[in-house]
């Protein structure tokens, strides 16, 4: 329960919301996931594929690495690598200040890493019948690791994957 702390809370504030709003037990959601965005694009990741959500914590910068690897957290014991994924997408990120940044964490298979996000907004909840399997245009930086999009209220939600950036070899790979 201790690393899963935020997304619990999380889970319960949409709950709260949820029932306020009396949209508990109208509809049967199929998908949720972690509505985030960087650089201006409001993205979501599967709720199973994040871990955690943390704010930035204290690290360690490292000799020879990718500039967009910032460093080393100790997280709970754990050694967790710190990526700026605007910097690893070669985009400009819309948020300068750690404050209002977060940390996703990815715990998949081998991988145990942080992805810096300028803000994340909560848990969002999808029906089936709301999913398209519709891409992002292949010059977006997100487009290897999207898939699909959510349509729902008038907006558009691209599906990014972790898990997909997880198999990436550039991103594996940070020595320099």
């Amino acid at each position: 329960m201790a690393s899963r702390g935020f997304i619990e809370l999380l889970r319960l504030a949409d709950l709260a919301n949820a029932r306020r709003s009396g949209r508990q037990g109208s509809k049967d959601y199929d998908w949720r996931g972690i509505v985030f965005e960087i650089s201006g694009q409001r993205m979501v990741a599967p709720l199973g594929e994040v871990a955690e959500i943390l704010t930035i914590p204290e690290y360690t910068s490292m000799p020879l690495v990718q500039p967009w690897l910032l460093g080393i957290a100790n997280v709970r014991g754990r050694l967790l690598p710190l990526t700026d994924l605007a910097k690893f997408l070669h985009i400009r990120s819309s948020s300068t200040q750690d404050s209002t940044r977060k940390v996703l964490v990815i715990d998949h298979h081998t991988i145990f890493s942080g992805l810096v996000v300028d803000k994340v907004f909560g848990i969002e909840q999808f029906t089936k019948d709301q999913y398209r399997a519709e891409a992002l245009p292949s010059d977006s930086a997100f487009a290897p690791y999207n898939h699909g999009k959510f349509s729902k209220d008038n907006e558009d939600w691209f599906v990014f994957m972790p898990s997909l950036l997880a198999q990436d070899k550039r991103y594996i790979d940070a020595a320099i």
